[in-house]
């Protein structure tokens, strides 16, 4: 028996400072992997080994995450596979989105995530039920690595709170844009170019571009030019006629109709205007109509919506894609104020969660009394994913019926919304037999169906709405739009468009609908989506004196299309941001 056991040899241990130096090289290696398999501006051969300084600008931002997350968790495995993961997450979004929206990611995108909780429903519907379940297992895996990985023991008290505030302090000069960053950035600005997102991604990669965007596009609203704003309103004051106006008891009701994702499918090459939108057509025969430019493509319904509601045109706000978000935060005098200042009802109606966008708080601000969201709507039947058409416009008739003063009316559809190539509720035998031209493939075909199957349904919405409204006693001024093309890229790409444009230049119909002159035929006018309440309130006869008086004077003699600049557009600019500051009424 031996009188002594043998000292057991302790198994060499590195330092700290030393470990973390390989978690950090390593952090380096994944975000480097994960940027090389994903970023397109590192897919030409060679591309990793010309560009390093690029490469460097795009993974510090992963490898300062990643070190963040051992701070705080302690476990190196864990924080390198949750910051890998999340940097191939930030990549596969933004393919996402550039595929259905054809713009990349871009830092406001990020106000977003305050609202998934409200669309995130309707986010998922993009996204597929495999990487759904794919995502639930990986979020799965995670957790399961965060409970049994062991924390580092050495990684505690003083250390780890030297670890953590070190990280804080260099993401902070990141995020603030510290002149310690110059040497590193400097070269990747060769690369990015604020007026051109899309090529910033595809030549300098998509963090780092994220990351400049950051930089350059803090939300601060460039002082308005007053002398300029004056010279715009004592322009077209002078030349704007006075409507007549209608007395109290004249004041005619007056509905606004938003179609989700209304379009025109004649435009697109092999389809003919006999095969879609018949009760559009007809109603347009005896209405003011035209093609609508609007400041969105497949999606950003809210721009469209603010450029209708206040005359404001988002091209004078180039740093706020979501106006609701931004541009809302105070009383905004918009069309539901000015009606409401003459004695009307104003009353939105959305059939979806009443935050998404912002919308309550925001339509608040400019005036609405009362928003009816989706619990106004229990019960009403859905086509697809959404409450129908169809159930939307009963719920507009029965505003109308019970108003015993002045209405006016915003209604938001919901059904048409995409995607468009697999939902509930709908009638499979009406999808399979919607024409589609030759030139498409299966997948492309099935988006075209669907979307024609539900702007079928937005047609007879329309149909109906309009008979309604031509045996009411009251005078009812109807303005119908759509917000923005369907996202539908695989289509627009196979099929092409009649005018060899591009998607994105692409109008979408409006029509204004007066049950006073039912038959009145018109030429189609062209105009964009902002000056649409100042012409709307110009044929009810109602004159604000002030901001919407001179842009119909602007309206009239502008010509909006493809490409097109605003008349007056310097004067319309300064303006257009006095307006929003609550400094011209």
């Amino acid at each position: 028996m031996a009188l002594f056991h043998p000292r057991r040899r302790a198994t060499p241990r590195i330092g700290l400072p030393l470990a973390l130096a390989v978690f950090v090289a390593v952090a380096f290696a994944l975000a480097a992997a994960v940027v090389a398999w994903q970023d397109a501006a590192f897919a030409a051969p060679g591309a990793l080994l010309a560009m390093p300084a690029s490469l460097a600008a795009n993974v510090i931002p992963a490898a300062i995450t990643a070190l963040l997350l051992l701070a705080l968790s302690r476990r190196p495995l864990f924080s390198l596979v949750v910051a890998a993961g999340a940097l191939y997450l930030l990549y596969y979004v933004n393919a996402k989105k550039l595929e259905l929206l054809a713009t990349p990611l871009l830092p406001a995108d990020f106000t977003l995530l305050g609202h998934l909780g409200d669309g995130g429903a309707l986010l998922s519907h993009y996204v597929g039920r495999r990487v759904m379940a794919l995502f639930v297992l990986v979020l799965g895996g995670l957790v399961l690595l965060a409970v049994r990985e062991r924390p580092w023991t050495r990684l505690r008290g003083p250390a780890r709170a030297a670890l953590l505030a070190g990280v804080l302090v260099i993401g902070a000069s990141l995020a603030g844009r510290s002149s310690l960053w110059n040497s590193v950035y400097a070269a990747e600005g060769t690369t990015y170019n604020a007026w051109s997102p899309a090529e910033s991604v595809r030549q300098g990669g998509l963090p780092a571009t994220l990351l400049r965007y950051a930089w350059s596009t803090a939300f601060v609203l460039p002082q308005p030019d007053r002398a300029l704003a004056a010279r715009f309103m004592q322009t077209h004051a002078e030349d704007t006629p006075a409507p007549a106006a209608p007395s109290d008891a004249e004041q005619p009701d007056i509905v606004i109709l938003q179609s989700e994702s209304f379009f025109d499918p004649a435009r697109l090459r092999g389809f003919e205007p006999a095969q879609a939108l018949p009760e559009f057509r007809r109603i347009a025969a005896t209405s003011r109509h035209g093609d609508l430019w609007v400041p969105t493509f497949g999606g950003g319904t809210i721009r469209t919506e603010f450029e209708v509601l206040t005359g404001l045109a988002m091209r004078y706000f180039p740093s706020v894609p979501y106006p609701y978000l931004r541009l809302t935060a105070q009383p905004l005098p918009s069309l539901a104020s000015v009606l409401a200042a003459r004695g009307y009802r104003t009353i939105a109606l959305h059939p979806h969660v009443r935050t998404f966008w912002n919308r309550a708080a925001a339509l608040s601000h400019m005036g609405f009394a009362e928003f009816d969201g989706i619990e106004e709507f229990d019960g009403a039947p859905r086509v697809g994913y959404y409450v129908s058409d169809d159930a939307l416009v009963d719920h507009m008739l029965r505003h109308l019926d019970a108003a015993k003063e002045p209405l006016f009316l915003f209604a938001i559809s919901m059904e048409n919304h995409g995607p468009y190539d697999s939902y509930p509720n709908a009638d499979p035998a009406r999808i399979a037999e919607q024409p589609v031209p030759a030139a498409l493939d299966a997948n492309a075909a099935a988006d075209l169906r669907g979307y024609l199957f539900h702007v079928a349904d937005a047609d007879r919405a329309l149909g109906k709405l309009v008979d309604a409204l031509r045996k009411r006693p009251r005078r009812t001024l109807l303005l119908f739009y759509g917000d923005h093309l369907p996202t539908m890229p695989e289509t627009y790409a196979q099929a092409g468009f009649d005018d060899a444009a591009d998607g994105t230049e692409q109008p979408v119909p409006w029509l204004l609908f007066d049950s006073a002159h039912p038959d009145a035929p018109a030429a189609p006018e062209s105009t964009a989506s902002f000056y649409l309440p100042a012409l709307l309130l110009d044929a009810a006869g109602i004159d604000d004196h002030g901001w919407f008086a001179a842009l119909e004077s602007a309206r009239r003699q502008d010509h909006p299309g493809p490409h097109w600049v605003p008349a007056d557009d310097d004067e319309l600019a300064a303006a257009a941001l006095m307006r929003q500051r609550g400094e011209l009424h």
